[in-house]
């Protein structure tokens, strides 16, 4: 009997350390396998913010009134105006980065570009690339990965 119970303290006592050296051989696996999914979630995000910028600097832009549209100076402090709404929303991902400023047209030409004319649609386009700050590991090149948001949507002052 107590062969028995010496037995299963020396097995026991062999095994104490089994649970740490499988944790140690896993836990790297298990980190690398979570890299990817946290980077594509980042990249979604920072896709799914820059659409949304666009968005609402096209629905501002698509709601200015057709007088303000007509004349160049309005319709450049409008595209103004949505640019920074673009650059406040982006802005909010990563503070302190410089973002390229948006593609705003009105029409087929810039906002403000010409006088007396009212355009039929407004388009934004914002362009811009996410560094991978998370973990680091996903080689995302000199100037990150190209996020890019179009929004195009009719003049509603026609």
């Amino acid at each position: 009997m107590t062969r028995l119970i010496s037995n299963a303290i020396l097995t026991r006592a062999r095994e104490r350390g089994v649970a740490a050296v499988e944790a140690a051989i896993l836990l790297p696996i298990f980190l690398i396998c979570l890299t990817f999914p946290v980077f594509f979630a980042q990249y979604y995000w920072h896709y799914t913010v820059a659409q949304k910028a666009a968005q609402d600097a096209a629905r501002y832009l698509s709601t200015v009134s057709a007088q303000e549209m007509r004349s160049k100076p309005l319709a450049k402090a409008a595209a103004a105006v949505a640019n920074e709404i673009v650059r406040t929303e982006v802005g909010e991902l990563s503070p302190g980065t410089d973002i390229d400023d948006p593609v705003i047209q009105c029409g087929t030409i810039p906002c403000g570009s010409k006088a007396g004319t009212v355009p039929s649609t407004v388009r934004v386009l914002v362009t811009f690339g996410m560094k991978d700050t998370f973990f680091g590991v996903v080689d995302t090149g000199r100037y990150g990965l190209d996020i890019t948001a179009d929004v195009t949507l009719h003049y509603v002052g026609n």
